[in-house]
């Protein structure tokens, strides 16, 4: 289907530059794969959105203050070996 967008003399000439860079004659395939991710991308984050809404109140009060003192106590106590610490 052909629709007309509008954009800015600077992303043209990139979009531009990238179907030569393909070797397309023009830059639709382009278009397409970049709204088809963006689209992917936006339903993944409405999906996030949509199980932390949910989960909502899941945990207590207590709940979070018990898991963010193990977490704290995790990290202080968390040893490097020798092996792990980068040489440079």
């Amino acid at each position: 289907m052909r629709t007309t967008v509008e954009l800015s003399a600077s992303v043209y000439k990139r979009l531009k530059a990238a179907a030569v860079d393909r070797g397309l004659r023009g830059f639709s395939p382009i278009v397409e794969e970049a709204l088809s991710e963006y689209f992917q991308a936006e339903l993944r984050r409405r999906h996030l959105v949509d199980s932390i809404t949910a989960a909502r109140g899941a945990w207590s009060e207590e709940d979070v203050a018990d898991y963010e003192r193990v977490r704290e106590q995790a990290w202080a106590t968390w040893q490097l070996s020798p092996s792990s610490t980068p040489t440079f």
